[in-house]
């Protein structure tokens, strides 16, 4: 039976490369191992006192070289992934269970080709006189036509389940991937009304919702790597595509047609241009954000409302959906975080500024505005609520307290941290006590104060981890395994009780060994989705890789 090739030696950072090596891919994404080993000293076993609780913030500040002012704190008026070196994959558990968070390498996140120009293109990028000034909120093969022939995956379009037990009612094989090539990516799941649409190597696909069949298909030039923007509008969706991923089109994902495309400024013709690039769709604006460079466009007409090169702030990753979020980095050691104006070209109503020595990697809410602040050797350290440019509360992580799961280390990769208006909700990381009991639970937050609220434990012997709201509440997921047949349940937001939602089919731990790398879970119209971004190269005829398992 093959087995993915053996992980890299070091995780990848997040935010752009320092300019020394790329990074290998991200860890999967999901749960932990199926055995973790027994945990000599639980915190979980015992109940203690809330004052006690042991799921409770450290007091410590967790930046220990910069200091959290109290709030408010005075705000200033790849692969998409991280570009894996193709032979390098992470191991995986079943279905996507992935590995504890690790921290970063050293080295900053600045994303300017410094040493990367001279070590990896010996001089290819000799860019000088050919860099492009526009700043945001300053002033070649088409795809092919389609075979055949809303929204992206929020999470708080539910809908009540087509069926309390979920059995799989279709999926989606897999491409095959070439020995020589290791490896594909196709970030980005969309949903019409009619259709759920999936980027896939070198084409993009709208399947029907209850049926799976396929109804339309547009083929297109890529590479295996490029990205897209994981939001939608008004059945819109944007991809990067390109032999060198260096032009985005807009697909109508309703009729199943390429409505435009363009080609990213500032190309210099080495094949790593427009690597590292982070998109998202907020309303009618587009974002691209790449390796050296970013540029906006208007969605419905791709007007350009904004591009930047070289400069000493440079946007450094993007996150769309109810708004549009831009992480700036000016320098290796001072990172803001921006809530842009999309009405306009571009220009930020307000920005933070984090403390001196932390890093924003990444954006779980655009509104309200939370992102997940890290230094530089622990990826996330932080949940910070940014209102009017000003830090309203923050919320310590710890160290290995929480499950942070993410498909990749793009600022909008993170699934199960999730925020509505009034709350943080995190997932607590999985152990396995002496007795073999699976302890795991979800905590409660207030954004307005960072203060924990409650903490919610299964009764049963199961993880879980938050995947969307449902009818006011949060849903979350129990995932079924060997020993255990998985379930929706819900959390009430003000106490957190836990009730029954709907239960998975026996069978349906068997069916979710069949994923990819850096799996992801999407609940959309009473349908369960479980999506494979990263699909590997195998000769195992028994693992047959699916992008897409619908349970309903």
């Amino acid at each position: 039976m093959s087995q993915p090739p053996p992980p890299p030696g070091n995780p990848p950072p997040y935010g752009k490369p320092d300019g020394t090596t790329p990074p290998p891919p991200p860890p999967g994404y999901g749960y932990p191992a199926q055995t973790p080993p027994p945990v000599a000293d639980n915190p979980y076993a015992t109940p203690v006192p809330p004052a006690q609780n042991p799921y409770a913030a450290p007091t410590q500040p967790a930046f220990p070289q910069a200091q959290f002012p109290p709030p408010p704190y005075s705000g200033q008026p790849q692969p998409p992934y991280g570009q894996p070196p193709y032979g390098q994959i992470p191991p995986q558990g079943p279905y996507g269970y992935g590995y504890p968070q690790q921290p970063p390498p050293s080295g900053g996140g600045r994303k300017k080709l410094t040493a990367i120009v001279a070590a990896v293109v010996v001089g290819v990028l000799v860019i000088a006189g050919g860099v492009y000034l526009a700043t945001r909120g300053g002033g070649g093969g088409d795809p092919k036509p389609p075979v055949a022939s809303s929204g992206g995956p929020t999470r708080t379009a539910g809908g009540a389940p087509q069926n309390r037990n979920l059995a799989l009612k279709w999926s989606k094989p897999a491409d095959t991937v070439a020995e020589k090539d290791n490896l594909k990516d196709s970030v980005g799941v969309w949903f019409t009304d009619k259709y759920v649409v999936k980027n896939e190597i070198g084409k993009v696909v709208g399947y029907d919702l209850a049926t799976g069949a396929q109804a339309w298909s547009i083929p297109f030039t890529s590479r295996g790597d490029c990205t897209a923007a994981r939001d939608s509008y008004n059945d819109t969706a944007a991809i990067q595509y390109g032999a060198s991923c260096e032009k985005v089109m807009a697909v109508d994902l309703a009729a199943g047609r390429t409505l435009w495309s363009v080609t990213l400024p500032g190309a210099t013709g080495s094949s790593i241009d427009f690597d590292y690039t982070e998109m998202a769709i907020s309303g009618n604006t587009v974002g691209v954000d790449w390796l050296n460079g970013s540029a906006g466009y208007r969605l419905t007409d791709h007007k350009q409302l904004w591009s930047s090169g070289n400069g000493d702030c440079e946007d450094d990753g993007y996150a769309g959906g109810k708004q549009f979020v831009a992480v700036v980095n000016c320098g290796y050691d001072t990172y803001k975080v921006q809530l842009i104006d999309t009405a306009g070209n571009g220009a930020p109503k307000w920005s933070w500024t984090a403390p001196t020595g932390t890093k924003v990697n990444a954006i779980v809410s655009t509104d309200p505005v939370v992102v997940l602040l890290g230094t530089e050797g622990t990826t996330f350290t932080d949940a910070a609520t940014i209102v009017g440019g000003r830090l309203q509360s923050r919320v310590s992580l710890g160290t290995d307290k929480y499950d942070i799961d993410n498909d990749g280390t793009e600022k909008q990769s993170v699934h199960n941290v999730l925020a509505d208006s009034t709350t943080l909700y995190l997932t607590l990381r999985s152990q396995t006590d002496s007795n073999g009991k699976v302890l795991s639970g979800i905590v409660a937050f207030n954004l307005s104060d960072g203060k924990q609220k409650w903490v919610a434990k299964p009764a049963d012997n199961h993880a879980i981890s938050g995947l969307a709201f449902q009818d006011g509440k949060l849903l979350a997921f129990e995932p079924p395994d060997y020993e255990v047949q998985g379930k929706l349940v819900t959390l009430d937001p003000a106490t957190g009780t836990i009730s029954p939602y709907a239960s998975f089919s026996a069978d349906a731990y068997q069916q979710m060994e069949n994923g990819g790398l850096h799996d992801y879970f999407v609940w959309h119209g009473g349908q369960f989705y479980y999506v494979s971004r990263t699909v590997y190269s195998s000769a195992d005829v028994e693992r047959h890789q699916q992008y897409l398992q619908v349970f309903g």
